[in-house]
């Protein structure tokens, strides 16, 4: 004969199964805690890019990023992006063509440099690039020294429109020295998109930034603050202050205190961050410059991976012995986190030979670099390489 518990013993057991799910939520957010703490930056993971191990025999020696083959691309239709109601940009280049253009935004004109490949002609979407330049540079000295329109486009037919916005004041938001308040330069970004969409057919799958220094400082701010709008962002030699990053952080983070920093999970846009170990101008490890603290390299791509929704410890790829290359797994929404790192790296966009890039950030702080010119990688070929790993999907 069985007995039916009584109502005290039904009470009992109720509590009991209460406090073991409590432990059990417990344990979990223990779990999750532990796990995102691995996804975060820690010194033990700038030790790992500061020693130089035997590389891994599948990867090719000018190759940091992963090449995707063609039938692993992802395949998404192209869709023209609209223009919001925006009109054609007069004397706009005609395919095949580049030249200088001027919109208004904000009540003033600011100008770009714009190369659009002949394909374009052809009425079908074409991917798009923006490109900015590094504080005292210009539209052209970055088009030359990047040959970011070339690269994409090897025999001037197949390829992006590639737009090189100029900077007030040669400098762009979020830096100490920038010329225009903070929204100023997105709300010029969001407009050079809507009228650059007016004028040719731009694929809104394709749309991708990158930036030199004070350019890739911008690359970060619109990760944080406009992801939506690309399909993937670079920064190379970024010069992250805080006017870059306020927008991804928690109320808590103190640019006084970048161990305090924590940058808030929400939706992002595939990130690459490029430094070299030896940048003496905006340094690896994170410094203070023109009078205000920036965030280490690598420091950034952490945090931005954390608030990618990436889960486990990041995974230190030796591509050669002057390469490393670190990937988060698993991180939300198809989302990729990519960090190279160059040892023998200065101030500069890896490849370009000339020394052009970043010399008005080295001209303009204390002391120099001399020698800021590198070809231990092509930081062009990268970049599109990253690029190409990504496309966005339309509603």
């Amino acid at each position: 004969m069985t007995h039916r518990p009584t109502p005290q013993q039904y009470k009992r057991r109720r509590i009991a199964a209460a406090c073991i799910a409590a432990l059990l939520v417990v344990v979990a957010i223990s779990i999750g805690v532990t796990a995102q703490r691995t996804t975060g930056w820690s010194t033990a993971d700038l030790e790992k890019q500061l020693v130089a191990a035997e590389p891994e025999s599948n990867t090719k020696s000018n190759e940091a990023v992963p090449r995707m083959p063609e039938d692993e691309k992802p395949d998404i239709a192209p869709v023209a992006r609209t223009s919001h109601g925006q009109g054609t940009i007069l004397d706009a280049p005609a395919p095949g063509h580049s030249a200088r253009i001027w919109v208004t935004t904000g009540g003033e004109r600011r100008a770009a440099y714009v190369q659009v490949p002949k394909a374009a002609a052809d009425g079908e979407p074409t991917p798009l690039v923006m490109a900015f330049h590094g504080y005292e540079e210009t539209p052209t000295s970055m088009a030359e020294y990047s040959g970011l329109g070339a690269a994409w486009g090897k025999d001037g037919g197949d390829g992006a429109i590639v737009v090189y916005p100029e900077g007030k004041g040669k400098a762009w938001e979020g830096a100490p020295y920038s010329k225009t308040s903070n929204g100023q330069d997105l709300q010029f970004v969001r407009d050079l998109l809507d009228r650059l969409s007016a004028t040719y057919s731009v694929d809104a799958t394709r749309i991708y930034a990158a930036g030199m220094s004070n350019g890739g400082g911008l690359g970060l701010k619109l990760a944080c603050e406009m992801p939506h709008q690309f399909s993937a962002i670079a920064s190379v030699a970024g010069a992250y202050y805080p006017g870059t990053w306020k927008g991804c952080a928690t109320r808590q983070s103190d640019p006084a205190k970048p161990d305090s920093v924590r940058f808030v999970k929400a939706p992002t846009t595939p990130f690459l961050e490029i430094h070299g170990r030896e940048d003496e101008t905006i340094q690896y490890r994170g410094g203070t410059r023109h009078g205000s603290p920036y965030l280490a390299a690598m420091r950034v791509a952490s945090l931005y991976a954390g608030r990618s929704g990436c889960f486990g410890a990041p995974r230190v790829v030796t591509v050669t012995s002057k390469v490393n290359r670190v990937e988060w797994p698993s991180c939300a929404n198809n989302s990729e986190v990519m960090h190279i790192s160059i040892a023998d790296a200065a101030h500069t966009w890896p490849g370009e030979m000339k020394g052009s890039s970043g010399a008005g950030e080295v001209r303009r702080g204390e002391g120099g670099e001399s020698n800021r010119t590198n070809d231990t990688i092509t930081a062009t070929n990268e970049v599109l390489a990253f690029f190409e790993r990504h496309r966005s999907l339309t509603m």
